[in-house]
């Protein structure tokens, strides 16, 4: 679950945090926010380009800025694409049964989102009411939408790349996100004292609210483009002895292209690429009667998720990752709520870098099955799971996962 695609927001989830690094005691006094353009030049000079027009912000509503966000999302994910969402992780257990995408994304908009910026209109929206209320939050967050103005304008923002909602996706944001939050983080630390930091996040803290309605996959996928963008562009950065140059080689012309690249920088600078993975013809397989609804690339930050309750070091079962692809098929056109394991097939096939790279993965994988889906073992590489089968498989480098209502169309899909 990310933000609507073409919208680039920060969340309070990210600002809040902020502050507490420091122990010091925070200062009574209430100085006035600095002017947008002091803070945009601020911006400039930390990030080292230049706008060609200083965009103005406009204060909206939280009603508002869930009606943006909403009407965005649904430009950007159809009805069928939230629908095969919602099938294809309740299926896997990372949502609970009856997740609608819709409304999550409504209340993640309107209620944990502090400002975004829009590349296709070029609008930049602050939030009232959601915690950045006082000096502190209200210009660092500015100064993080402010990046993403500049950086589209001295760059270009590809909202293209962002929406094609897989984990190339995934890593384009995040090395937008990245950059933005690390100028953000630079901004606080230049011009504000660490006790002036503390009492303005502190004065919101309380005001923030939960995420603990959010499903924690949710959550996470909120989280990652921030946090694992942030330690992307900071090894970048380091890397360039401060400078911004392989930053701005990676906006111009070489992003990272999929998850693991932004969790290893050095495999984005190595230019290794995902392995092409391939899957049996599964409509030939399948036969009359079924429609394919969605497919694409898991990747390796959210394999690493799905391995959260295998009882075993998920990042560390999910590292290895050369590629994958996944296909979900539904038979029938009646309408049917996630999970419909009598009428959905899920095939997942990874490819690994090392066959002890998919070993450790399968083991994962079997742990996932057992301890957090709760399916039941029914012969080697066999479960049964809601009524339907699940088959595992691993052969060398390479391994599949099949859900299928039944056992004999489970065997014939993982081929």
């Amino acid at each position: 679950m990310r933000l609507p695609l073409a919208i680039i927001g920060v969340l309070l989830a990210i600002l809040v945090p902020v502050g507490f690094a420091t122990d010091k005691r925070p200062d009574a006094g209430a100085a006035p926010a600095a002017p947008v353009v002091t803070i945009a030049r601020r911006v400039e000079a930390i990030r080292g380009l230049r706008y060609r027009s200083v965009p103005q912000p406009l204060r909206v509503s939280a009603a508002q800025a869930r009606r943006e966000g909403a009407a965005d999302f649904e430009r950007g994910e159809p009805a069928a694409a939230q629908r095969a969402d919602e099938a294809l992780y309740t299926l896997l257990g990372l949502y609970p049964p009856g997740t609608d995408v819709g409304r999550l994304n409504a209340a993640i908009f309107g209620e944990q989102v502090a400002g975004y910026y829009d590349p296709g209109s070029k609008r930049l929206r602050i939030v009232d009411g959601a915690g950045a209320a006082n000096r502190v939050l209200d210009e660092i967050t500015l100064a993080h939408e402010l990046d993403h103005a500049l950086e589209d304008q001295a760059i270009g923002l590809d909202t293209k790349r962002s929406e094609t909602g897989d984990d190339t996706g995934l890593a384009y944001t995040a090395l937008v996100e990245g950059t933005a939050t690390t100028v953000m983080y630079d901004y606080l630390g230049r011009h504000f004292k660490s006790d002036e930091a503390l009492a303005g996040i502190l004065s919101s803290a309380f005001a923030v609210p939960s995420t603990g309605d959010l499903p924690p996959f949710v959550v996470a996928g909120l989280l990652f483009p921030y946090q694992a963008g942030q330690a992307f562009v900071a090894d970048l950065l380091r890397r360039a002895g401060g400078r911004w140059t392989l930053v701005d080689l990676a906006e111009r012309s070489r992003p990272p292209v999929s998850s693991e690249q932004v969790l290893h920088p050095e495999k984005w600078l190595r230019v290794e690429v995902p392995d092409r993975v391939r899957l049996p013809r599964l409509a030939t397989r399948l036969g009359s009667g079924w429609t394919r609804l969605t497919a694409g690339t898991f990747g390796e930050w959210q394999t690493g998720q799905l391995l959260l309750r295998s009882g075993r070091p998920a990042a560390q079962a999910a590292a290895g990752w050369g590629g994958d692809r996944y296909e979900l098929w539904r038979r029938g056109s009646a309408p049917c709520g996630a999970p419909c394991p009598g009428r959905d097939v899920l095939v997942m096939r990874w490819r690994w870098d090392t066959p002890r790279d998919a070993r450790e993965f399968a083991a994962a994988l079997r742990g996932e099955l057992q301890e957090g889906l709760r399916a039941r073992p029914a012969g080697p590489g066999a479960w049964t799971l809601r009524g339907g089968a699940v088959r595992l498989r691993t052969a060398r480098q390479a391994t599949t996962l099949a859900f299928a209502p039944d056992a004999v169309t489970a065997a014939r899909v993982e081929d």
